[in-house]
């Protein structure tokens, strides 16, 4: 167990002095929840009852999970191919029953009930959690405190606080420009050294994008080099970091998204699960326990920047606090920043014109890329965000958005109780051309000033962070990271995809299925 020495709490005491606490996002959420309008009593009267609600029919005792087995219409579907079924054989409001312990799922394809839902969810919103991860901090690890993803309601608002003031500050992103920026020329480096005598990346490229993803949010919330851009051992804790992290996605989906009995017994993927989670808790722990001898060795009254981890130490003076937010940021901003820069890479590899209009910017905008980026240079390089925001759009990396329901709805006129859950679907309404004319092209300028022939026309059809209360607590870092990485890398390197389109596939995150071997070369 933790303890924090007198040294510790004079520096607390210190930093807490200069620190103006706001809480706006309470506020805002009730105002929104206000304004949106639950059900009304002839509202609801006047709804189609929740029985009603179409999709699958399920069958007594085993429900749907035979769809879901070999010779199942949804065997072979992955999640973005399910979600598309489901919208085009029942249209935009469907109910998936539960099955072997999990709830039913009414999902939304339509932008005005995605509003509803989001302006209905309260102070608190109630965002169900990977059951994996909510039993693993339950019931087996229950010396940390349970993460961010699977707590609920006051617990969660008084982590999500403390958390708030530390992840949300411009200024605690302000420091990391710089190393941010190092890790990002590592990996510049490393494209240079990786690619083949025909300038092709290696099969495994996006091996390597996960490994400066890992870099790069190690150091926000561990302050710590794994040195994973270098040559490493396999058995290295850097090399098994990686591993762990890619280890626990896959079981996630393993455990939570395919029928399991997991939770009846020990399945092989629930073993890799909890090895794997132990391990990057345990590393996690490490790290945490110097940031702290750092601040027990600090004079009472030192004056610098303090890092995130320090930060979150010094407001919540709780360690194991520390240690589940790190594994938190570590969990969701790997795979998913990879990916994103992936996407990135992918869609502007294979629009030729859009990389020339982005080079024409970083060019003006970085004359000398020798130098490290400024925090002005990335404000000013609003094209390269739109080609960020655009891939986003084009290729989502998540399936969506979820939110159990606090009261009584009426969605898409059914009545959905208090208590259901509800996901919404974001790659059939980023693809819906209702809301993104010309939806299948990558067109940055849609989301630059004087584009309004293909603007989008619902601000609740594309919401990559999320939304509310409870939207990405760490989107300032992923920001900061993924512009910084693309940034440095079509400022130095002009890439080209000569092959057939990418083929891809979608558990809990999209993913390439096929080699990422861009062609990369130099730029003079």
């Amino acid at each position: 167990m933790f303890r924090i020495s007198q040294s510790v709490r004079t520096v607390v005491g210190a930093q807490k002095a200069n620190v103006s606490l706001r809480l706006r996002s309470t506020q805002s959420a009730t105002a929104l929840a206000d304004a949106s309008g639950a059900a009304s009593d002839l509202e609801w009267e006047n709804a189609q009852p929740y029985t009603k609600i179409p999709g699958p029919e399920p069958l007594p005792v085993i429900g749907n999970i035979y769809r879901f087995l070999p010779m199942g219409e949804f065997y072979k579907l992955d999640t973005t191919e399910l979600f598309k079924s489901l919208h085009k054989t029942y249209g935009p409001v469907v109910k998936l029953a539960g099955f072997l312990g999990k709830p039913d799922v009414v999902t939304v394809f339509d932008a005005d009930e995605v509003a509803r839902v989001f302006r209905n969810e309260g102070p608190w919103p109630f965002r169900r959690g990977a059951d994996s991860l909510d039993y693993y901090y339950r019931n087996l690890r229950t010396d940390y405190p349970p993460s961010l993803v699977v707590v609920q309601g006051k617990e969660w608002q008084e982590f999500r606080t403390a958390v708030n003031q530390v992840m949300m500050q411009p200024r605690n992103t302000k420091q990391y420009v710089e190393p941010i920026d190092r890790v990002s020329q590592e990996f510049v480096d490393r494209m240079k050294a990786v690619r083949n005598d025909k300038l092709e990346m290696p099969p495994d490229f996006f091996h390597e994008i996960a490994k400066w993803a890992l870099e790069s949010i190690t150091f926000v919330a561990l302050d710590a080099e794994l040195g994973l851009l270098k040559n490493l051992e396999p058995n290295s804790e850097a090399s098994k970091m990686i591993q762990a992290v890619h280890v626990v996605f896959d079981s996630m989906y393993q455990l939570d998204f395919k029928p399991s009995p997991w939770k009846f017994v020990s399945t092989p993927a629930y073993r890799r699960f909890v090895t794997a989670m132990n391990f990057v808790t345990g590393v996690s722990a490490k790290y945490v326990n110097l940031a702290m001898e750092r601040l027990k060795q600090l004079p009472p009254n030192e004056e610098r920047n303090f890092s995130v981890l320090e930060n979150l130490l010094i407001r919540t003076e709780d360690p194991q606090r520390a240690v589940t937010m790190a594994l938190d940021m570590l969990l969701a901003g790997i795979d998913t920043t990879g990916t994103v820069v992936a996407t990135v890479m992918y869609q502007l590899a294979t629009n030729p014109d859009k990389q020339q209009k982005l080079h024409e910017e970083l060019d003006r905008v970085i004359p000398d890329p020798s130098k490290p980026l400024t925090k002005q240079q990335l404000e000013d390089m609003r094209y390269l965000r739109a080609c960020i925001k655009e891939s986003m759009r084009v290729m989502p990396i998540l399936v969506g958005n979820a939110r159990t329901t606090i009261r009584d709805l009426v969605i898409g006129g059914y009545q959905v109780p208090k208590g259901t859950l509800v996901s919404m679907s974001t790659r059939e309404m980023t693809s819906n051309e209702a809301y993104f004319p010309r939806a299948l092209e990558f067109l940055p300028e849609r989301w630059l000033p004087g584009a309004d022939d293909i603007k989008g026309t619902h601000p609740f059809a594309f919401l990559p962070f999320g939304f509310g209360p409870r939207m990405c607590v760490g989107r300032r870092f992923a920001d900061l990271e993924i512009e910084t990485v693309v940034a440095k890398v079509f400022r130095n390197f002009s890439m080209e995809w000569n092959r057939p389109p990418a083929k891809a596939t979608f558990r809990i995150l999209f993913s390439f299925t096929d080699p990422l071997a861009f062609t990369v070369k130099d730029r003079v």
